[in-house]
């Protein structure tokens, strides 16, 4: 048997035990003897055309999913047959990753006569939809020949979201939305819808109207319809639209607009006997939304949520002037001092945090030098380092205004390795509204979910990530605002407040203001 006859018998398996058990024993040991000498024929001949060989491997299956392909198989370099190659995947001609093939396969290692890891199997994020063809091409190691292993042609489905904005009617101050919306990548679960009035968004609403004619016709399961009447100030006539917000690979999805008229309130006709009083003056604001605020009493940090036992809890209740942070509360939380912040214009300094009335103060500001300077702290849970793979996490803050700064609180992998996953909530300009995401353990780089809020960080709210091995949920004030069965971290990650400049553009020499926790609270379940 010649080399490219080995290759073409291992890479034939549906199990590689297949090449083995053609004929009568005493031809199976030939064969077998035959795929030894063609190994050890390919190791030991220098020549060009065998040089160029070495890589060889199979493109075993594929399935697309919406917005994805899983592709497996196996590979190896024989130049290098102990270490793990790659292999390069492609969708209709555009490479969307390189994944290892470094999961164990000994069927190949047996046929192959070789150690190591040579397996792989992932799937992988596409913006191509519809009938397409799935390739993967072997890596070499020995920088040789890549080698190609095939290509399969599947059907992709689109991962956008699909629905309908059925009707709207209105109401002083109100809109009635009516429709449905459907993610593929969560066929049995309930999603969101973002309602506009006027390009203003004024409420995110939950699928949670059963709609069993969706049901027959897509072939799911759940609840996949929406009916909900949501506050606006708007008046006259107003363009209604409905997005579906998406869960996972692809976007968001506008499911339709209606231009509806808007009444206006009617007068109270009711005769008043109070006093008249006059407007109180509006409150200037400082250039650059750098306004301050006396707000400095966020309230008393409650027991521990029905279900979870509480492992870490501050209530600030202790001073610490700007600079003695870590002399009061160094046995309870870690601060980031001197060094650069995520987007690199800034500094992390622990002479921006203070506690006073109860209350954590980040002071967002530019120094003397010009350098936009924040501030960042970790809560260390029975005076160590390290975080759970589950649990609650609590913030009790506000924030204000800062033009040119944000606020993140995530959880983030104790080892620094970002493919162990980030979920981040609250998140945003501290002068605009706020967001949260799950970032795809694996490949964190997609937003497995992403959604923005109404609300603002001006106003005291309790920011809670309720993190299982099979769940993800938001809340504010207590009330879910979004959730997910996808993708769901496993490594332990840890809790960070991170406030500091939002883009690479530096803020304001005069942006100035105050990022305030009343209470921060850690626990897991039971």
């Amino acid at each position: 048997m010649d080399v490219q006859a080995d290759h073409d018998a291992v890479r034939a398996r549906g199990d590689l035990g297949a090449v083995l058990v053609r004929g009568h024993a005493r031809r199976r040991s030939v064969v077998v003897i035959g795929i030894v000498s063609a190994i050890i024929a390919a190791a030991l001949d220098p020549s060009p055309a065998l040089a160029a060989s070495t890589t060889t491997g199979a493109f075993d299956g594929v399935v697309a999913g919406p917005g994805t392909v899983t592709v497996r198989g196996w590979a190896v370099d024989r130049a290098r047959s102990s270490r793990s190659t790659s292999v390069r995947v492609t969708v209709g001609g555009t490479a969307v990753g390189t994944i290892p093939a470094a999961s164990t396969r000994a069927d190949v290692n047996r046929v192959l006569r070789v150690t190591g890891a040579h397996g792989y199997g992932a799937s992988l994020v596409t913006t191509k939809t519809g009938r397409q063809s799935v390739c993967v091409t072997a890596q070499s190691l020995s920088g040789r020949k890549d080698v190609a292993l095939g290509c399969r042609t599947v059907v992709v489905q689109d991962p956008s979201p699909a629905g309908s904005l059925d009707g709207v009617t209105t109401a002083p101050g109100s809109v009635v939305v009516q429709g449905w919306t459907l993610d593929p990548n969560t066929p049995a679960g309930a999603t969101d819808v973002a309602v506009t009035v006027g390009r203003t968004r004024v409420a995110t609403v939950r699928t949670d109207v059963a709609r069993g004619d969706v049901n027959r016709v897509r072939r799911v399961t759940g609840t996949h319809g929406f009916a909900a009447s949501v506050a606006t100030t708007k008046t006259g006539t107003q363009s209604v639209c409905v997005v579906g917000v998406n869960v996972g690979p692809g976007t968001d999805r506008q499911l339709g607009c209606r231009t509806v008229t808007i009444p206006a309130a009617l007068p109270d006709a009711t005769p008043s006997t109070a006093p008249s009083t006059a407007p109180a003056p509006p409150v200037p604001t400082p250039p650059d939304g750098s306004g301050t605020s006396d707000q400095q009493d966020g309230g008393v940090m409650p027991a521990a949520a029905s279900g979870w036992t509480r492992v870490f809890g501050e209530d600030f209740t202790t001073p610490a002037s700007a600079g003695d942070f870590t002399t009061t509360y160094g046995d309870r939380f870690i601060a980031y001092d001197g060094f650069g912040d995520t987007s690199g214009v800034g500094m992390y300094r622990q002479s921006a945090i203070s506690v006073a009335d109860g209350t954590l103060d980040m002071h967002m500001h530019t120094d003397a030098t010009g350098r936009p300077t924040g501030a960042a702290v970790i809560p260390l849970v029975g005076g160590r380092w390290g975080g759970q793979t589950s649990g609650r996490y609590d913030i009790r803050l506000r924030a204000d205004p800062v033009a040119g700064y944000g606020l993140a609180g995530l959880l983030w992998s104790d080892t620094n390795t970002w493919e162990d996953g980030e979920v981040d909530f609250p998140e945003g300009a501290l002068d605009g509204t706020v967001t949260l995401s799950n970032h795809c353990p694996g490949d964190p780089s997609v937003n497995c979910l992403h959604r923005e809020l109404a609300t603002t960080f001006s106003d005291w709210h309790t920011y809670t990530i309720e993190w299982s091995p099979t769940k993800l949920e938001y809340l504010v004030d207590g009330v879910s605002v979004a959730s997910t069965t996808q993708a769901i971290p496993t490594k332990p990650l840890h809790l960070v407040l991170q406030a500091a400049t939002a883009s690479s553009q530096k803020p304001s020499k005069n942006a100035a203001g105050d990022v305030q926790v009343a209470w921060m609270s850690i626990s897991r379940a039971g």
